[in-house]
């Protein structure tokens, strides 16, 4: 017994073993990212000139949320790509503008305003945009209450607590500034302002009484709506802004044009349902620049330095 625990496998055991040696280094050289995104093992010549690509995302919701809810998503595009993906969340939306300024990540997937605070300050380069859960290329900004506040329209609102989102947000700061500015109000004196971090936070701000009113996206408003995290009554729509691009995906301009024309193309080809969810939506179409410049004309007439904005 002892002599047989010590004799050299057979034959077929040590091609079986060599076979899976070749087949795990063949894996190996495909590569896989920090967020778990495999590249394509079957076909694995990568599709761009970078070794890794990192997809930075401003928080809109909860960061870990975010993570969690693009992370299928990344992995299919890594696929597309044949290189590892790797989500990045930043702390605050400035933070993803800063993280594609210093090349900390390669593509950023901002909201509209925070796209235009890039695209003057720092040459980001808008080559996608997002289509929502319905298939819509727009969304609306919401100005919410409760039917206890006694508020029932944005003039109502003066003297009352109010969150905003984020400085850079467009729906949930840009456009809400501009709806009470059309209305007599001025948002710096004429509300309690805070700001609440992302649109979630902001609607359960609302919803709990932390504050009177707020801003939030419809996209976030219907998730909620679906997800049963309020029911009809519940809160009333006071503002409504007229449509507002949907977010999109922007590149430094100074990237190889090869290497956008690929990104691009991944991101449009991908329609598996699987991947698609609330909150990437039904994927993404091909934009430019100029579908933005709403956003800037919104900016001028609050008479905001874009160059001089965190």
């Amino acid at each position: 017994m002892i002599r047989l625990r010590h004799q050299s496998k057979p034959l077929y055991m040590r091609a079986t073993a060599l076979l899976l040696l070749l087949l795990t280094l063949t894996l190996a050289a495909c590569g896989s990212s920090a967020a778990g995104s495999p590249a394509e093992a079957s076909n694995c010549t990568p599709k761009i000139s970078l070794k890794q690509l990192t997809l930075g995302i401003i928080p809109a919701e909860n960061a870990t949320k975010v993570a969690d809810s693009t992370k299928g998503f990344a992995d299919a595009v890594s696929k597309k790509l044949c290189v590892p993906v790797q989500v990045f969340v930043g702390t605050n939306y400035t933070a993803t503008i800063e993280a594609l300024a210093s090349k900390k990540v390669d593509v950023a997937w901002f909201g509209p305003f925070s796209y235009v605070l890039a695209a003057d300050k720092y040459n980001a380069q808008a080559i996608l945009m997002q289509l929502s859960s319905s298939g819509q290329d727009h969304y609306f900004s919401y100005i919410v209450t409760t039917p206890k506040t006694g508020i029932k329209s944005v003039a109502d609102l003066k003297g009352h607590g109010f969150s905003f989102v984020d400085p850079a947000s467009t729906s949930g700061n840009l456009v809400p500034r501009y709806t009470m500015v059309k209305n007599g109000l001025d948002p710096d004196k004429d509300v309690k302002g805070t700001f609440a971090g992302g649109h979630d936070a902001s609607l359960l701000a609302v919803l709990s009484g932390k504050v009177d009113a707020g801003a939030v996206a419809s996209d976030t408003y219907n998730e909620f709506l679906k997800q049963g995290k309020f029911k009809d009554g519940e809160l009333t729509i006071v503002g409504k802004s007229d449509a507002l691009p949907e977010g999109p995906l922007a590149v430094d301009k100074g990237m190889k044009q090869s290497d956008k024309d690929a990104i691009r193309d991944a991101f449009v080809s991908i329609k598996d349902k699987a991947v698609l969810n609330d909150y990437v939506g039904q994927g993404f179409v091909a934009t430019d620049d100029s579908k933005f410049n709403s956003i800037r004309d919104i900016a001028k007439t609050l008479k905001l330095n874009l160059n001089k904005l965190s």
